[in-house]
């Protein structure tokens, strides 16, 4: 391909104009099509350049009554294998972008698809092709939302650009990029996310290569793929592609705070979160800034809060204002907005988050280049508002701007979709979704109902009568939707979930040909509800099967399985929860528990390192932790695991967090050398082992006999003689004052037990020599004292039993030593 064609494909993707030279280096058709694309000007293309949709008289009376678009696309593409390859491209694109701008961006167009079939519009063959669109463009038994408007234009569109990514994906360097714009606007259209279409949409990102001169499309490329990663919840590969995106457009930001106030009445200054952020010097005065009409934005109407933060005058204030306050290229714009969404994905629900949220959204807002950045700004900015008390207000007026300004032309069509493909802006009916369920917040729940029944998302208008309590009339809602659809699955799946009733959802399952995955989905829980685990295996099954892209459901699946005991089921499913997510610490903690019951110890105790690292608080994880670790041989990890459990643990049960065995097991592993699982000397965990006696456990919990006795015999091995007697005589303090101790035989023969122990222990080191001086020269006299003093307790109660005897023995011993 010569280098001017290469520059038409990169300004198609890149949305900048054509130099003159290379313009003219072009075949004018091609020149003035790419002029076209990059004006908006797609009808244009479509009715005066594209050869596509000249079928013949046969081949647009069987689309007629068949409306099978695909058909018709590949005889067109069959007959016109000579045409330009660059022609077909930029008619796919050209039907791609026709169809975002009528269910996204707007203006709004005022021609069909038939229209440039017959030349003619024709409403049956416009309904015949919605009717087909909406069978050919579900994926994986996931529907394609009813009202989208147009579908045919997405229909043509990815049959062409698919066929042109198969054909010439050697000659055309972006025909594998469309393509996956295409496939990924498709997915957007589903009621959830398609595993077929995942996978297909890392294989189109894949075969897309380009060149260093192709920054600008790398840059969009990872950009785009980071928005897919996000799209589908795999937030770290999302961060990745965003932080690749930013290296390659040079630019810099960074999270920062800088002195302000935020009221109009605040007498002092407080640090405030700001993103500081700068683009690469050269690429941004090549970047012309034209001054443009902007989306309509709500003013705040509050006598507190000010719009925006007053900042300080100080040094640092001014050194920074650039930054803070500075134009940036828009597509560092876009990648801003990215990582703003990055932060929601990756943390939980509360005020903090929107904190952090905030100074990104404010930032793009200072001085927004594009229509739809702004747009993307603004409805970012009403979500963050949409829970505070001063804000909720100017938050939902603010939506409902964004919503009516899709059929409002005050902006060009080539502004509004310069940057959409690198932005995640939710369709017309999804923005309009977000207003009602903001009304439900809001109370204003007729509203939202108003919004829905025009929308016919027949799931929401039923909670919302049942809101108003109405139950009555969310039956006659679905009665009325099953006279007109008795064969959709979808509905009897609703009123499965209204009445729960299992039959109904058996109904859905049978009315689809066993092509419904939601309805097993519902009939899984419900079983799951009901303790039928076979039948909830089985349920989950089929529906993961059919689209395999819902982690709740491989959740589900893998406890049902461990209830039933079926491990290898539980096993599987765990293990693509964490494939699909890898953050989720309660399914590598269930993971380690199918390991441990198949025998597969190593790879339990690996999981559990995963679980407990992103459970760190979670005590009984560390407890599964500590019983794999000890087993496995893996004694340092067991010690560490012991230690927090009693950090986490030792204020509430006290001596009870300690695994008296498993210590007494770790000490073991160092007196007698065992080897770890990595075949090293147990004895190099000494200072680990003595660490994590003196400084965890005793510095917190002192009256437990047996970890007194534990230490005594670790002090012991170290020749530390005077504190392993100490650590003896601790231990039997501990239980001398039981109170049982008069009343209760175990209790006795148990003190009785250590205190013979500690009596040992003093005639053993009583004598010997440590720092030139016997460790205690009236040993006998301590140990008489403790037994003496035992005996005088309890004589009255216990003198006849064989305990008594043997304390009575070991006295008489010690008087004839």
């Amino acid at each position: 391909m010569s280098a001017a064609l290469r520059s038409a494909e990169n300004a198609l993707i890149s949305n900048q104009k054509l130099d003159e030279s290379i313009a003219s280096q072009l075949a004018t058709p091609i020149a003035e099509t790419v002029q076209d694309i990059l004006d908006g000007q797609y009808t244009k293309v479509l009715r005066e350049r594209s050869l596509i949709f000249n079928g013949n008289n046969d081949q647009q009376k069987e689309l007629q009554t068949s409306g099978d678009l695909d058909t018709y696309i590949d005889q067109q593409l069959d007959q016109q294998k000579d045409q330009d390859v660059f022609m077909l491209l930029a008619t796919g694109i050209a039907l791609l972008n026709a169809f975002v701008q009528t269910n996204w961006t707007g203006p709004l167009l005022d021609w069909n698809i038939s229209e440039l079939i017959l030349g003619v519009k024709d409403q049956a063959l416009d309904e015949k092709i919605h009717a087909y669109g909406l069978t050919s463009l579900s994926a994986d038994s996931e529907q394609v939302y009813h009202l989208t408007q147009r579908l045919g234009l997405l229909t043509a569109a990815r049959r062409i650009l698919l066929h042109v990514r198969d054909n010439n994906n050697a000659t055309l360097s972006t025909a594998s990029f469309w393509a996956m714009r295409a496939v990924f606007i498709q997915q957007q259209l589903l009621d959830e996310h398609a595993g077929s279409l995942q996978e297909l949409l890392l294989t189109l990102a894949k075969e897309c290569n380009f060149e260093d001169e192709q920054k600008d499309l790398a840059i969009r490329l990872e950009l785009e793929l980071g928005l897919i990663y996000s799209y589908y919840g795999q937030d770290k590969e999302a961060f990745e592609k965003m932080k690749q995106a930013q290296t390659m457009s040079g630019f810099q930001w960074s999270l920062t705070g800088a002195l302000g106030r935020r009221t109009k009445h605040q007498t002092f200054d407080v640090t405030q979160l700001v993103v500081l952020a700068e683009s690469k010097e050269d690429e941004q005065k090549q970047e012309e800034v034209k001054e443009t009409l902007r989306p309509e934005t709500v003013e705040l109407q509050d006598d507190t809060l000010l719009d925006h933060i007053a900042f300080t005058k100080t040094d640092q204030n001014d050194q920074e204002k650039e930054k803070r306050h500075g134009n940036l290229r828009v597509i560092d714009q876009c990648l801003l907005l990215a990582f703003c969404l990055n932060v929601k994905n990756t943390n939980p629900e509360h005020g903090l988050t929107s904190t952090e949220m905030a100074p990104y959204v404010t930032r793009v807002l200072e001085n927004a280049n594009n229509w739809m950045v702004h747009t993307m700004g603004l409805l970012h900015k009403t979500r963050l508002e949409a829970h505070k008390s001063r804000t909720v207000e100017r938050s939902a007026l603010q939506l409902q701007a964004l919503v009516d300004q899709i059929k409002v032309e005050d902006s060009g069509v080539d502004e509004r979709m310069a940057y959409f493909y690198d932005l995640l802006l939710p369709s017309k009916w999804d923005m309009e979704r977000e207003l009602a369920k903001r009304f439900v917040s809001l109370g204003v729940v007729r509203s939202a109902l108003d919004i829905f029944e025009r929308l016919e998302m027949y799931e929401e208008v039923v909670a919302c009568y049942q809101m108003l309590e109405q139950p009555t009339k969310a039956k006659q809602v679905l009665e009325r939707l099953m006279q007109e659809s008795p064969d959709s699955p979808k509905l009897w799946c609703i009123l499965g979930d209204v009445e729960q009733n299992p039959d109904h959802w058996r109904k859905a399952w049978e009315v689809s040909n066993h092509r419904f995955a939601r309805a097993m989905r519902s009939l899984g829980a419900h079983l799951y509800r009901e303790k039928d685990y076979d039948g909830c295996i089985d349920c989950y099954q089929k529906a993961l099967a059919i689209n395999p892209l819902f982690e709740g459901s491989w959740y589900v699946l893998g406890c049902a399985g461990m209830q039933a005991e079926q491990w290898e089921v539980s096993l599987r499913a765990f293990q693509r929860v964490v494939a699909l997510d890898n953050e989720q610490a309660e399914a590598w903690n269930n993971l380690s528990s199918i390991y441990v019951h198949l025998d597969r110890k190593p790879d339990a105790f690996l999981a559990l390192k995963q679980a407990t690292k992103l459970k760190f608080d979670n005590w009984r994880m560390w407890q599964n932790m500590l019983i794999v670790a000890a087993d496995v041989g893996q004694f340092a990890d067991a010690i560490w695991a012991m230690q927090r459990i009693v950090e986490l643990r030792w204020d509430k049960v006290r001596e009870a967090c300690v695994d008296t065995l498993v210590l007494q097991m770790l000490v073991d592993s160092v007196i007698q050398n065992w080897k770890d699982a990595s075949d090293r000397d147990g004895a190099r965990l000494q200072r680990q082992v003595q660490r994590l006696l003196e400084e965890v456990i005793l510095a917190r919990i002192t009256n437990s006999p047996d970890i007194w006795r534990i230490c005594a015999k670790f002090y012991l091995w170290q020749k530390r003689y005077s504190d392993a007697l100490e650590a003896s005589v601790k231990g039997y303090r501990a239980v001398m004052h039981d109170a049982r101790l008069e009343t209760d035989q175990e209790v006795f023969d148990r003190v009785a037990s250590v205190a013979l122990d500690t009596v040992d222990m003093y005639e053993t080191l009583g004598e010997q020599e440590q720092d030139n001086a016997p460790v205690c020269q009236d040993w006998k006299y301590q140990a008489r004292l403790i037994l003496k003093g035992l005996m005088g307790k309890v004589r009255d109660i216990f003198e006849d039993t064989e305990t008594y005897e043997r304390l009575k023995e070991r006295l008489d011993d010690l008087k004839r030593a």
